[in-house]
């Protein structure tokens, strides 16, 4: 509305001789917000069920395949879990440890439908990690290229630029949330933080138990 009423303006002055200041000089257009990351996934969409049935089916990469298996039982984002060290892994959990917040250290159990995947992996690593075989990028990211492995086989199967790896975290979170498992609870597994609260490093072992119930409400499987 601005626009019209200042070309009008601007017609008096030069037409018919205004000599008030314009109002108009120091008014600009709003800036535009930008998007932040928590915004960005904020907008990202979650995997269900069927569409991590899909890409299993799809996936011929058999580390990209117990990739996206760990994510989707774990919550972890991807470079939590390219870069674990076997050091941090337990026969029953895992320790994220190198996590960029406070909130983001904590242990995970190990739900029962990866038990074998994780034991396997353990026993046939060659470089101390986990997932075996991947390498750093120039920014020491070991989740790079994997990740657009990743990215290509969810184009393949028709899955747009809101689905990403992270998908599968929001689909961890989903689930969890269907089940009713309490929000600090569910902070706890995902490291997040809640009102000025860390829920991430905790070691008790009656809380350990009651994180473990919670996580086992996951499934990922089809009925």
């Amino acid at each position: 509305m601005i626009s019209p009423v200042s070309v009008y303006w601007d017609y008096l002055e030069n037409s018919k001789g205004l000599t008030l200041p314009s109002p108009f000089m120091k008014i600009f257009p709003p800036k535009q917000k930008k998007s932040t990351k928590a915004t960005i996934q904020a907008q990202r969409k979650s995997f269900r069920v069927q569409d991590y049935q899909k890409l299993l089916v799809a996936c011929e990469d058999d580390t990209l395949r117990d990739l996206i298996t760990l994510g989707a039982y774990s919550g972890c984002r991807i470079e939590e879990l390219c870069s674990l060290k076997l050091g941090n892994v337990y026969s029953d959990k895992i320790e994220i440890v190198d996590a960029k917040t406070e909130a983001g250290w904590r242990t995970i159990p190990i739900h029962p439908h990866i038990t074998q995947t994780v034991a396997r992996l353990v026993d046939t690593s060659t470089d101390g990690y986990l997932l075996s075989g991947l390498t750093f990028n120039q920014y020491g990211d070991r989740s790079n290229a994997i990740g657009k492995r990743f990215g290509r086989l969810k184009s393949s199967l028709g899955y747009g630029k809101d689905y990403v790896f992270h998908s599968l975290r929001k689909g961890f979170a989903t689930q969890l949330e269907n089940a009713t498992i309490p929000v600090t609870v569910v902070a706890r597994l995902m490291g997040h933080e809640i009102e000025g609260q860390t829920f991430g490093n905790y070691s008790d072992g009656l809380a350990l138990k009651g994180i473990r119930e919670a996580i086992n409400h996951l499934d990922w499987s089809l009925h």
